[in-house]
């Protein structure tokens, strides 16, 4: 599978804002409140939002055949946003070589420590990138409890 990793261009965001969409919608079920989903639901189609993102920080895209298959966004001050491969495409390196990328540009750029909150189902990727994770906050979604974590890791 060849697959690229670039940073996001204007020319990317509809496809970034349909993934970021579908991607909320359908895994986002799994471990967001309701709200949560109408709230990321909401910027995925927010356009001056995305604009701005390109602009402040750091988006990265990993893209097949011409449609994008996972997305890193940090800040300047090493905070991921988010961090994700479309659900179709896990288990094939992707999310690893998203990883490499994000941590070769927060070097370049300086930044000392990288910041991420993640759920149970990424904690052992950020582990196993040397993350060290505290829990947080216990949420109930669809009736059961979700635990929400924080990862820092010093570069």
């Amino acid at each position: 599978m060849q697959y690229q990793i670039t940073r996001a261009t204007d020319s990317d965001l509809p496809l970034m804002q349909r993934l970021f969409y579908q991607t909320v919608t359908t895994y986002g079920a799994l471990l967001f409140t309701k709200d949560e989903i109408k709230i990321y639901s909401r910027l995925a189609t927010n356009k001056i939002y995305w604009q701005k993102k390109f602009k402040k920080g750091f988006i990265y895209n990993a893209k097949l055949n011409g449609e994008i298959v996972g997305s890193f966004s940090m800040d300047v001050n090493g905070n991921i946003e988010y961090f994700f491969v479309h659900m179709n495409y896990h288990g094939k390196g992707i999310a690893r070589q998203l990883y490499i990328t994000l941590e070769e540009v927060a070097k370049k750029e300086g930044i000392k420590t990288l910041t991420i909150q993640i759920h149970l189902a990424t904690k052992v990727f950020f582990e196993k990138n040397g993350f060290d994770i505290v829990k947080n906050a216990v949420k109930v979604v669809g009736g059961n409890e979700i635990i929400n974590y924080s990862g820092v890791k010093k570069l």
